[in-house]
């Protein structure tokens, strides 16, 4: 029995309809929904953005109704923008600076798009006059100078130059295991490389004896494990840019019972060289421990460790 041309034509136009809804949005029209996204935003106007009936957007956990928070707060975009880029995924990320009225403040956001229209964003935003560790106001790292004059890369790799998206995340991951386990040495990052936390260098001070791993006794993004954290939790790898070897992940450093110092909730962007992470740029805020946290599925509220736990 053989298949007529018109009935296998209908059977690969619906396996391309399948192939190209996994696929629901190409660079092109990422960079096009950020974009519009962003414009959005900064003229307060929510009907421009190209959002979803259903579309969803927190900042720092909280559920915000479209008009609200940043719709209402943010006047523009600020001195840093990066943008970067998943098709796979169909997700956007921003990195970068915002006005808040006059306040500059760092910002990563997570866009998600379905359909030809933005469902979901994820803000992550940090402020000088934010709490820090233990909650005080105004004790948060940050550094908009220091931000400014190590901006992150927005690039193009050569394509021989690139690891896959799936060696990308390992090496990043990589990173995550290093701090859970207390060991720099699982850390696949270049000697010297930088990281910052809303612009505020965590590397380049004296090393702790028995901890370097060879970057002539100074720290680097390899040696910071040993901070009172349990577990990274998390590590949502939202967008891993191929074109640009640009990794945005979402993680949560949950504290060791009893600590008084609060759990991070951040965006940790990744720029990586041969295989190793040459620099990390951070967007860091500190909840309170009432607060669900990452309040997006499928964790939608990991909590404090309490004191009794084992």
């Amino acid at each position: 029995m053989t298949m007529s041309t018109a009935r296998l034509g209908a059977i690969v136009g619906l396996l391309a309809s399948a192939l190209a809804g996994a696929q629901d949005c190409s660079r092109d029209c990422l960079r096009h929904h950020l974009d519009a996204y962003l414009a959005a935003i900064t003229s307060h106007n929510p009907g421009a953005g190209d959002l979803w009936v259903g579309f969803r957007q927190t900042e720092n956990s909280v559920v915000i109704p479209e008009g609200q928070g940043a719709w209402k707060d943010i006047t523009a975009l600020g001195s840093v923008q990066r943008r970067y880029l998943d098709p796979v995924q169909s997700q956007a990320g921003y990195f970068g600076t915002v006005f808040m009225g006059k306040e500059e403040a760092v910002v990563a956001i997570r866009l998600k798009v379905q359909r030809d229209q933005v469902t979901e964003a994820q803000w992550f935003i940090a402020r000088k006059s934010d709490p820090g560790l233990t909650g005080e106001p105004g004790k948060t790292p940050f550094n908009l100078d220091t931000l400014r004059s190590t901006l992150p890369a927005q690039r193009v790799v050569p394509r021989a130059q690139r690891m896959p998206r799936a060696v990308m995340q390992a090496v990043v991951n990589s990173y995550f295991d290093g701090i859970t386990s207390h060991n720099g040495y699982i850390v696949k990052g270049h000697p010297g490389c930088s990281r910052y936390e809303n612009g505020f260098p965590t590397f380049n001070s004296p090393m702790k004896p028995g901890m370097d791993v060879g970057n002539d006794g100074r720290t680097d993004c390899r040696t910071q494990g040993d901070f009172g954290v349990a577990i990274v939790a998390l590590r949502n790898f939202y967008v891993i840019d191929e074109e640009a070897q640009t990794v945005m992940v979402e993680g949560l450093f949950r504290r060791e019972a009893g600590s008084p110092k609060r759990r991070n909730h951040f965006t940790e962007l990744f720029h990586l060289d041969h295989g190793k992470i040459r620099d990390i740029h951070a967007v860091f805020y500190y909840p309170p421990d009432s607060l669900p946290v990452p309040n997006w599925p499928p964790y939608d509220g990991l909590f404090a460790l309490p004191a009794n736990y084992r």
